[in-house]
């Protein structure tokens, strides 16, 4: 019986976990909000018919060929990767930047007495520093995938669905993961090393980090919602500080006003400051896939997993020649004078 336990234990992860994919609680809360938006239609467009289930599943997105990739990428993803076991960078983590970057402050300035206590007020701060350090690690990801050609290739995999829902955020390449980590390492680590030090390397307020109260504020506003068809707007004030299950949608989107937008996965506001933030104007119409296909790439598993990273491998070598062939071409002209002018 114990080895089934944990199998059990295991397949359940997602739903009773907050790190896991999908929370129950948060699909409750997602289900929530989506009951406020049907009623909210059907009041503004009086000729929609069918009930609460059809609303939310509809037949046109479950039984899509896109659906069945996601739930396929999804499910092997978690079964043969679920532990890390293809996260190559797990050493690279936010602890060990931290560790490192608290060990060089000691060395160069010595021990010193903690600034003050880890008080309510300090640890709910902290919290929050943090899970805005976490998310712009991810936004920095988010954005190079979209330019890095060899990232993009393997990107672009969670980009070609045609159909949102919820089991599309699991439609990502696995290669993705250990990425990503490498980036928002760097991003926590440089927020909690400083810290403690000031604190003089007190960790009473480690365990806040464990709850992660905004990532759980989050899945209550409906993150699971990001990848659905259901449009959920905060406005546009509120959504320049957080990002709106609209705002992810119109991510998705391949006409040319949505590309390259909306790169947060929660904090809205760095896309506002770095000029890639995009509101809509009313509910618009979306063009979901990718840009400039006329046949889905990714029709199987084996085409999603291994059809990435053979386009990946090739782009690496195009794209180190391009940059390679760019600099060493001219030198000369690649040297700036005092003014900043090419000599």
């Amino acid at each position: 019986m114990e080895p089934a336990k944990r199998v059990l234990e295991y397949a359940a992860g997602p739903l009773i976990d907050h790190p896991g994919r999908f929370p129950w609680w948060g699909m409750a809360a997602a289900l929530c909000i989506a009951t406020v938006a049907f009623r909210y239609e059907r009041r503004r467009y009086r000729n929609r018919t069918g009930g609460l289930f059809a609303y939310c599943f509809p037949r046109t997105i479950w039984r899509h060929p896109s659906t069945l990739v996601d739930m396929k990428v999804g499910f092997f993803n978690f079964v043969l990767f679920g532990g890390g076991a293809l996260n190559i960078t797990w050493r690279i983590s936010g602890a060990l930047v931290a560790s490192g970057i608290t060990l060089g402050l000691t060395h160069l300035f010595g021990a010193r007495e903690a600034v003050g206590p880890w008080n309510p007020v300090a640890i709910v701060l902290f919290a929050m520093a943090f899970s805005m350090a976490s998310d712009f690690g991810y936004f920095l990801f988010h954005w190079a995938a979209h330019v890095y050609p060899p990232l993009w290739a393997i990107h672009k995999l969670h980009h070609s669905a045609e159909v949102l829902s919820p089991l599309t955020a699991a439609r990502v390449h696995p290669l993705e993961k250990p990425i990503m980590g490498v980036f928002m390492a760097l991003t926590t680590g440089a927020l909690m090393g400083p810290l403690l030090y000031l604190y003089a390397g007190r960790t009473g307020v480690l365990p806040a980090l464990g709850l992660d109260v905004f990532g759980s504020l989050f899945f209550i506003l409906g993150h699971h919602l990001h990848h659905s068809h259901i449009w959920v707007y905060f406005g546009p004030v509120i959504s320049r500080i957080i990002m709106s299950p609209a705002q992810h949608q119109i991510h998705h989107s391949s006409l040319p006003r949505h590309i390259d937008k909306n790169f947060a996965e929660h904090w809205a506001l760095f896309d506002w400051l770095f000029g890639t933030l995009y509101l809509p104007h009313g509910r618009e119409d979306l063009k979901l896939g990718l840009a400039g296909y006329t046949a889905q790439p990714h029709t199987g598993l084996a085409k999603a997993w291994f059809g990435p990273v053979i386009e990946s491998v090739g782009k690496l070598g195009t794209t180190s020649w391009a940059w390679a062939h760019r600099v060493l071409r001219r030198p000369a002209q690649a040297l700036p004078d005092a003014e900043g002018h090419s000599v």
